[in-house]
């Protein structure tokens, strides 16, 4: 009887694995992401960017190093306070993938798209698109 719950266990681990394996190769944004756009944390976010990042805003796309592209999305944060970030969809292909989220800020609500790359085993953003609703 004592086998029977070894070997039970043991596939129950190995079950559990593949399932973590699994889900972190499906996904989307880097981990960390959410929960950073949740406390509108653009230094955490910012690690995971590409060398070159692209930020397309209602009024104003451009390439940015990581730096730059980190001050834009804090100025983004500063002047509309979340109330709450929700993650509608996500998808890959290949290396690339990408996600859509909701924003709700004080002055409405805006979405956001995440364009990211997996390079040598890391995703990195190298595109985020923000757009009024």
């Amino acid at each position: 009887m004592t086998n029977s719950k070894y070997i039970f266990t043991i596939l129950s681990v190995l079950v559990f694995s593949s399932m973590v394996v699994s889900a972190q190769q499906t996904a989307a944004l880097p981990s960390g992401t959410i929960m950073a756009m949740k406390k509108s944390d653009a230094e955490t976010i910012a690690a995971s960017f590409n060398d070159r990042i692209e930020i397309i805003l209602p009024n104003k796309t451009a390439i940015y190093s990581q730096k730059q592209a980190e001050m834009v999305l804090k100025n983004f944060f500063d002047n509309h306070t979340i109330t709450e970030f929700q993650l509608v969809h996500q998808g890959k292909k290949d290396n690339a993938s990408y996600a859509i989220a909701n924003y709700f800020a004080a002055d409405g609500r805006y979405r956001f798209t995440f364009l990211t790359k997996q390079k040598q085993g890391k995703i990195y953003i190298h595109q985020i698109r923000i757009e009024k609703q």
